[in-house]
């Protein structure tokens, strides 16, 4: 419990941090904070392989939205059709660039970062769909920027805390369970000669 108080604490400075350095920079990160600094602590806090392999899949999940909004972009029509074949498309894109990696890297990521690209960017997309070649690496940086920030303030305590789990679970596993009782054994010569007896 004190770990994920701390995190969501870290977490929340982060994200105040970022955006006043950037508004000190004359960045415009509103539109991007939450939801990339929300999809990087989610990243960062849930413990499932390795950070690698998490940053990996989110980072094709980004890819998969980003080839959606070119395809909207220059081939399908801007009607409810035209979006509703572009979001298959990127579930399927995101979900092929997956399965390129033998099961290395989960599909979960990926989703992840299919949403917080698509939530940062779609308006921007919406309002100048002819400007997509110069918003998008805006939507992009920017996103990722903060998604970093909430990952690096939070994949140290999700780390701890499987480490911490394991090493539990790793214990009693080892723990070898109690050696079954010798039988009693009789010669045969004990047998023998308690036959000859009776």
């Amino acid at each position: 419990m004190v770990r994920t108080v701390t995190a969501g604490v870290v977490l929340a400075v982060a994200a105040a941090v970022a955006l006043l350095i950037g508004d000190g920079l004359g960045w415009d990160l509103d539109a991007y904070l939450l939801v990339g600094v929300g999809a990087g602590g989610v990243l960062g806090l849930v413990p499932d392989r390795s950070p690698i392999a998490r940053v990996s899949g989110f980072l094709l999940g980004v890819l998969a939205v980003a080839i959606g909004y070119a395809l909207r972009a220059a081939v399908l029509p801007d009607s409810t059709t035209g979006r509703a074949l572009a979001a298959a498309l990127v579930v399927l894109i995101a979900l092929g660039l997956v399965l390129l990696t033998f099961g290395r890297v989960p599909l979960w990521p990926a989703l992840l970062g299919v949403g917080a690209l698509a939530g940062a960017y779609e308006e921007a997309f919406t309002d100048s769909p002819g400007s997509f070649l110069d918003t998008v690496p805006v939507a992009l940086t920017s996103m990722l920027a903060m998604a970093a920030v909430g990952f690096a303030a939070t994949v140290f305590f999700a780390d701890t805390e499987a480490e911490a789990g394991g090493g539990r679970r790793k214990r009693a596993s080892t723990t070898s369970p109690p050696e079954p009782e010798p039988e009693e054994t009789v010669s045969l010569d004990e047998v023998m000669t308690s036959q000859g007896g009776n």
